[in-house]
């Protein structure tokens, strides 16, 4: 049986990283983006610190997971600015549900930032007294 080095809950996180990174490189190099194409390559170098299990890279799942929810929130905005949910869309419910698939990846932004918090976190040592006790009087066996 082959034992698995990263734990399953990085694994899924490296994954994300990776299919991010091959959306953005390919929308970035569609759309003539440079921000989509440096985000691409900051995936890959967040899926491999990942995969490592190298403490640098939650920083750059951060960082990757705030900017996906930034650009998602300033996108939504655009388009609730410029009428395209009153255009596009019949009613709020059929305009919402055509967010679904937005928002289900704003949850996996955030389960991969616990994810990672989880398992780089610094376990703390508990606080030592600088005071010493007094010492607890032991029954005598002269008595």
């Amino acid at each position: 049986m082959v034992k698995l080095i990263t734990p399953p809950g990085m694994l899924l996180t490296v994954a994300l990283l990776v299919i991010y990174s091959a959306y953005a490189f390919l929308i970035g190099s569609i759309e003539k983006s440079w921000v989509l194409l440096a985000g691409g390559v900051v995936a890959i170098v967040a899926s491999y610190g990942t995969a490592m299990l190298r403490p640098w890279s939650r920083y750059l799942v951060y960082a990757l997971a705030i900017g996906f929810v930034s650009k998602l929130a300033q996108s939504v905005t655009a388009a609730i600015r410029a009428g395209y949910f009153r255009y596009q869309f019949e009613s709020t419910k059929q305009a919402l549900w055509s967010l679904a698939p937005s928002l289900l990846l704003v949850v996996l932004s955030c389960v991969c930032c616990v994810l990672v918090f989880r398992h780089f976190r610094v376990a703390r040592a508990p606080a030592v007294s600088p005071v010493p006790e007094p010492a607890v009087p032991t029954r005598s066996t002269d008595a």
